[in-house]
C-alpha cells in the first residue's frame, strides 16, 4: 500500500469516526433533552392533576350547598303552604253555613249600614228578595271570586316570601363584587 493510499484510508477511517461520533454525541443529547421534558410533563401533569382534584372538590361543596339551600327552601315553601292552607280552612269555617262572605257594611251586619235609607228600604219592600242577601251575606259567585283571589294572592305571597331571602343575597353579593371591581376614586 503506497502512503496516498493510507492516508487516505486514514481519512475515510476519521471521516466515519467523526460522523459515527458526531451521531452519537446528538444521540445522547437529544436522550437527555428528552428526559428532560419528560420531567417537565411530568411535573405539569402533577400539577393539573391537583389543580383539577381541588377543582372537582370546589364544584361538589358548591353543588352539596346548593343541594342544601334547595332541600332547606323546600321545607319553608312547604310551611308556607301549611300555613296558607290553615288559614284558608279557619277563613272557610268563619264563614257562614252557606260558605258566604259577609258585608260588613250591609244592614244587619253589625255597626255599618244601619242607616235611616237602608230600614226606609227595608221598610216599603225594595230589599232584595232572597232573605240571605238582605242578611249582608255576598253572593255565591261573588264570594267564590274573591277566595280565588285571595287564594291566588296567598299564592304569590308564598312565590314572594320563599324567593325574597335569596334575592336580597344575590343582590348584595352582586353589590360586594361591583365594589371591589370599582374601589373609589
Amino acid at each position: 500500500m503506497t502512503d496516498i493510499q493510507f492516508k487516505f484510508v486514514i481519512g475515510l477511517v476519521l471521516l466515519a469516526a467523526l460522523v459515527f461520533g458526531e451521531r452519537y454525541i446528538e444521540g445522547r443529547g437529544a436522550d437527555r433533552q428528552l428526559a428532560v421534558d419528560t420531567a417537565i410533563i411530568n411535573k405539569q401533569k402533577a400539577e393539573a392533576a391537583a389543580t383539577l382534584a381541588s377543582e372537582t372538590d370546589k364544584v361538589h361543596r358548591a353543588e352539596q350547598a346548593l343541594q342544601d339551600f334547595k332541600n332547606h327552601q323546600e321545607l319553608q315553601d312547604a310551611d308556607h303552604k301549611k300555613t296558607v292552607a290553615d288559614l284558608s280552612d279557619r277563613l272557610r269555617r268563619i264563614a257562614e253555613p252557606a260558605g258566604r262572605l259577609r258585608d260588613p257594611n250591609a244592614a244587619g251586619c253589625g255597626g255599618g249600614g244601619g242607616g235611616a235609607t237602608n230600614q226606609a228600604a227595608a221598610a216599603t219592600g225594595g230589599g232584595p228578595a232572597n232573605p240571605t242577601q238582605a242578611g249582608g251575606l255576598l253572593s255565591a259567585e261573588l264570594s267564590g271570586l274573591l277566595a280565588g283571589l285571595t287564594k291566588e294572592a296567598d299564592d304569590i305571597n308564598i312565590a314572594y316570601a320563599s324567593c325574597r331571602p335569596y334575592v336580597l343575597e344575590v343582590r348584595d353579593a352582586q353589590i360586594a363584587t361591583q365594589d371591589r371591581s370599582h374601589p373609589p376614586p
